[in-house]
C-alpha cells in the first residue's frame, strides 16, 4: 500500500479533479474520482485525515453527499419538495337521513342510515365525512334489520336482502341501481351490459358514473359490476374491499 503522505496527495488530487466540473455529480469519471477519493479516506487515520485541507474533507464527507448521493441535485438548485399523496374526497352522508348505526363487519366498519322511509346509505367507515352523520341510534327498526342481515350475509347464510330503501338521485342514478339490485349474488356484469340492460348501451361512462355514487354498498351490489376484461376497475371502498366481496361470494379474480 501507498504511503500515508502518497494517499493524501492523491485523494487532493482526485478531490481538485471531481470539483473542476460543476456537473460533477452527472458525469461519469468525476463521480468515479470521488469514489476512489473516499475508498482512500476511509484508509487513513484520524490523524492523517487531519493533512487534508478542511474544503476537501468537508466537500467529500458531506458537501458532496447531495450530489452525489441517491437524492442529488445539481449545484445551486433546491431539492424538490415531496409529493403529497392526494386523499380521495370523503363522502357526505345523504342529508335526508336521519339516523346512523356503526357496526363492524370483515371488510372494516360500516355506517348505515335511514330516513324516517327507509335505508339511506351503508358507507365504508373510512370513506364518510363523520361530520356528516346524524346521531346515533342502535334502537332504530330499519338500521337493526340492515345490520342483522349483513351479520348473516357475511356469515353466508343470506344471499338477498329484503329492507326498504330510501335512495335520493336523478332517474338515470335510481334506474342504474335498480339493475344492480338484481344482479345475483356469486355472479358479475360489466358497464356495457349494465348500459344494455337499460337500453341506453352508448351511455356506459354515465352507468360508471352512477354506479360510483351508489348510496348503499354490499346490499345494492355495485361491486359485482367489472370492467369487460375482467378487471376490478374503481370502487369507492377501494379495489381491496371489492375483491374481498366478490371472493366472498366465491368469485375469485
Amino acid at each position: 500500500m501507498a504511503s500515508s503522505a502518497d494517499r493524501i496527495k492523491e485523494i487532493s488530487r482526485l478531490i481538485r479533479e471531481a470539483r473542476k466540473r460543476w456537473d460533477a455529480h452527472e458525469n461519469a469519471a468525476c463521480r468515479k474520482m470521488r469514489e476512489q477519493a473516499l475508498t482512500l479516506y476511509n484508509t487513513l487515520s484520524k490523524g492523517e485525515k487531519a493533512a487534508i485541507p478542511e474544503t476537501h474533507r468537508v466537500w467529500l464527507r458531506y458537501r458532496s453527499e447531495k450530489y452525489f448521493g441517491p437524492q442529488r441535485t445539481k449545484p445551486g438548485t433546491k431539492p424538490p419538495k415531496p409529493q403529497m399523496k392526494k386523499e380521495k374526497k370523503k363522502s357526505h352522508a345523504p342529508e335526508h337521513s336521519t339516523v346512523s348505526l356503526r357496526v363492524s363487519s370483515p371488510v372494516g366498519h360500516l355506517i348505515l342510515l335511514a330516513s324516517k322511509k327507509g335505508l339511506s346509505g351503508i358507507y365504508f367507515g373510512h370513506r364518510i365525512e363523520s361530520s356528516t352523520l346524524p346521531r346515533e341510534d342502535p334502537k332504530n327498526a330499519i338500521l337493526k334489520k340492515t345490520a342483522a342481515q349483513l351479520e348473516e350475509y357475511f356469515a353466508k347464510e343470506r344471499e338477498t336482502f329484503d329492507l326498504p330503501f330510501d335512495m335520493k338521485g336523478s332517474s338515470f342514478q335510481r334506474a342504474v341501481w335498480r339493475e344492480l339490485s338484481v344482479i345475483p349474488f356469486g355472479h358479475t356484469i360489466s358497464y356495457g351490459e349494465l348500459a344494455d340492460r337499460l337500453e341506453n348501451p352508448s351511455a356506459v361512462r354515465a352507468v360508471g358514473t352512477a354506479n360510483g355514487v351508489n348510496p348503499i354498498s354490499i346490499i345494492v351490489p355495485c361491486h359485482r359490476v367489472i370492467g369487460k376484461d375482467g378487471s376490478l376497475t374503481g370502487y369507492g371502498g377501494g379495489l381491496d374491499l371489492k375483491l374481498k366481496l366478490l371472493q366472498h361470494e366465491g368469485i375469485l379474480l
